[in-house]
């Protein structure tokens, strides 16, 4: 009886390492400027937010596609210090139709979307009325949302769970700061998170120094027991809860 309860706990053991944590990393502001496409080979499951009527959306998306990454539409919203947010941003003086068909046009811009999150919006974030138009336009098509969490006092997820879209938050600001000894601080943040409670989601942007250094990490990612993938994978349904962390920083 004793080594039958050996083999049944170094058999859960064994499960249970050989479950690696995830993380998510989504490359956020894409399409402004012609040195974006160069991220799409970032290597591995990286997920890339794209802003709408940006000059290079478009063929961002689908040359991000044919590398097999994943797209979000990175939709403009209302800042809490009225900072414009760029073209087709959703503002709180919008009704609920205005914001469904403002939404739709900038989904049918960008191809291949998979989900979105917002560019800004530590404002509209915090107000159920539009994000309520919001997730019902993204229920009828059957995506996600990411809530990149520029404001603690966002409702999105709530939301989101309330109107049966998946959804999910970022974790970790990756590069609010450039150099090297910023990025590998925060980027260990995120490791550390995930292992701590499975998962995490980092948002990064297409600087230079961003992409040199995720270029080389992301490949040491599994010799580490970390496990890439896009930022879907990493969703809840709308009957199960995200652990939360405190809002490191706000856009």
């Amino acid at each position: 009886m004793k080594l039958f309860h050996v083999i049944i706990a170094l058999a859960l053991l064994t499960c249970s390492s050989a479950q690696a944590a995830k993380i998510a990393i989504v490359i956020d502001d894409i399409g402004n400027h012609r040195s974006h496409l160069d991220a799409a080979l970032l290597p591995g499951k990286v997920s890339f937010a794209v802003l709408p009527y940006t000059p290079y959306a478009r063929s961002f998306a689908l040359r991000a596609h044919h590398q097999q990454k994943q797209i979000l539409l990175h939709m403009p919203m209302e800042a809490v210090d009225n900072i414009w947010s760029g073209p087709g941003e959703i503002t709180s003086t919008m009704s609920a139709q205005q914001i469904k068909l403002q939404l739709t046009d900038a989904l049918e811009s960008i191809p291949y979307v998979a989900g979105v999150n917002n560019h800004m919006g530590s404002k509209l974030t915090q107000l159920p009325v539009p994000m309520h138009a919001v997730m019902e336009t993204l229920s009828s098509r059957q995506l996600f949302f990411l809530d990149s969490r520029t404001s603690e006092f966002s409702v999105a997820e709530d939301t989101a769970k309330s109107v049966g879209v998946k959804s999910s938050r970022r974790h970790v600001f990756l590069d609010n700061e450039t150099d090297k000894a910023y990025l590998a601080q925060q980027f260990k943040t995120l490791l550390r998170h995930a292992r701590k409670h499975g998962s995490a989601v980092g948002i990064g942007h297409p600087y230079p120094e961003t992409l040199d250094f995720l270029k080389q990490h992301l490949p040491q990612l599994e010799e580490q027991g970390i496990e890439l993938v896009f930022a879907s994978e990493l969703t809840v349904a709308p009957n199960r809860s995200m652990s939360l962390l405190p809002v490191t920083s706000a856009k």
